[in-house]
């Protein structure tokens, strides 16, 4: 389960790097958008969705940061639960399951 675990975050971590780049792409083309360069949708459509980009890339660097964490430091039960949190909050499945292989895993310890 262990190695089912590890598995599980770096599938969770390429899905995040997707998004990242992803949201990279649309806080670019809000600010064109803002800056009446291409006609989306209104300068306050265009303010909310380059928020919405923001604080999702703020949370995915966030979460790339702690797997990166959790997997050089042996991960322990208290990331594995971190990370079943994350993955309900955040939609992600990989991390969900990550966790959750992790709780289960026996610890040689």
């Amino acid at each position: 389960m262990e190695t089912a675990s590890k598995i599980m975050y770096t599938i969770a971590n390429i899905f995040t790097w997707i998004l990242v780049f992803l949201c990279v792409a649309g806080i670019v083309l809000s600010a064109l958008a803002m800056a009446h360069i291409m006609k989306v949708t209104d300068a306050y459509g265009s303010t909310k969705l380059l928020v919405y980009y923001i604080v999702t890339l703020v949370i995915a660097l966030v979460s790339i940061s702690l797997v990166r964490i959790a997997k050089g430091k042996n991960t322990s039960k208290g990331w594995d639960i971190l990370f079943i949190v994350l993955g309900f909050i955040g939609s992600n499945i990989f991390y969900f399951l990550g966790g959750l292989f992790g709780l289960i895993a026996p610890r040689n310890k």
